[in-house]
């Protein structure tokens, strides 16, 4: 989508491989979608990792699959990562949660992966409170450049039709500023029922926008969150006295999404060992894998065991002499 930046990029790393002293090759750049296709079946390509769209990721998977020689495929394809707002917090915190719920579904004009894109709020009084202060927080975001053209029109169509949805009320659609503008989104949201959900709401919209889903009561909720499909990330908003409803929610939610997380938004992706980021199909097609940390590496690495092997066939990490690193021997941890 943005072929200059990619050359200048690549110009600047192997300038920097240079400088560290490796071999600039260790770094390629192809271009076009025929250049990918053919990566993915090149026999000297061992692993894939790729970052798109369902229908994308999934057609290359495919491919990957269907090689003489099978390879791994990593793919990220999709996530709504939904977020549930319990009663109480709708009563009490209201205020405080719609702002920040705001500011992560419009970070980056809404173009994060892991973006909360389904929030489930009670409805009743405290409920319609809370619709009403997000429409208010959200009106005071102003529409924000796209990444491509393409985008900017899919999220276009995409609102457009969900505004001319009977299910869907709209909370907020955004101003006529830069309306023309093909590179601008303008935050949008919108309310539905629970009863009223199907597949073609439950399909992800690349941009500043998300979907208020209101429940009756928490039978509704857990029935219809055991429905989504898999996801990067889900979160909960409780209070201190709702244990039961968080322990009914974390049965459901852990088998539905790679990284759970209790107050706080998703869309913060931190480089840390602890970071999970992957869940379920479609949100990765290896949900055992991390693409982000340093646990990433693994993707990348194949197991290999030695047995009876001589001590100068081993790496230096498996002899008898340690050489100062934490390890297991007959099972106990040295460190």
């Amino acid at each position: 989508a943005h072929p200059e930046t990619s050359r200048r990029t690549f110009a600047a790393m192997r300038a920097g491989l240079t400088r560290a002293g490796l071999p600039e090759t260790v770094l390629g750049l192809v271009e076009g979608l025929e250049a990918g296709t053919e990566l993915v079946r090149h026999p000297d390509v061992r692993a894939v990792g790729f970052t798109g769209s369902t229908r994308g990721g999934r057609a290359l998977y495919d491919l990957a699959a269907a090689r003489p020689e099978p390879i791994p495929f990593y793919g990220e394809l999709g996530s709504l990562n939904p977020l549930v707002v319990t009663p109480e917090v709708a009563a009490g915190r209201a205020e405080e949660f719609a702002a920040g719920y705001v500011g992560s579904v419009t970070l980056g004009v809404g173009q994060f992966c892991t973006k909360p894109g389904l929030l489930f709020a009670p409805e009743g009084p405290d409920g319609d409170h809370l619709r009403s202060l997000l429409g208010e927080a959200l009106a005071a975001v102003p529409a924000g450049r796209m990444l491509t053209d393409t985008i900017r029109e899919a999220y276009r169509d995409e609102t457009e039709r969900r505004a001319a949805d009977a299910r869907l009320s709209s909370l907020f659609t955004g101003s006529a500023d830069g309306a023309d503008d093909p590179a601008l989104g303008r935050p949008a949201l919108f309310a539905v029922a629970a009863r009223d959900l199907d597949a073609e709401l439950l399909e992800e919209c690349f941009g500043p926008t998300a979907l208020v889903i209101g429940y009756r009561d928490t039978d509704e909720l857990l029935e219809t969150l055991a429905h989504l499909d898999g996801q990067l990330t889900a979160t909960v908003h409780a209070a201190d006295g709702e244990t039961e409803l968080v322990q009914r929610l974390h049965e459901v939610l852990r088998r539905r999404a790679g990284r759970l997380l209790f107050g706080g938004f998703p869309t913060g992706v931190a480089v840390t060992w602890a970071m999970q980021h992957g869940g379920p199909y479609p949100s990765t097609t290896v949900s055992g894998h991390t693409s982000v940390g340093p646990a990433s590496i693994r993707r990348w690495l194949r197991p290999l065991s030695y047995q009876n092997a001589p001590q100068h066939v081993l790496p230096a990490e498996l002899r008898d002499q340690n050489p100062g690193i934490p390890r297991r021997v007959d099972g106990v941890l040295e460190t």
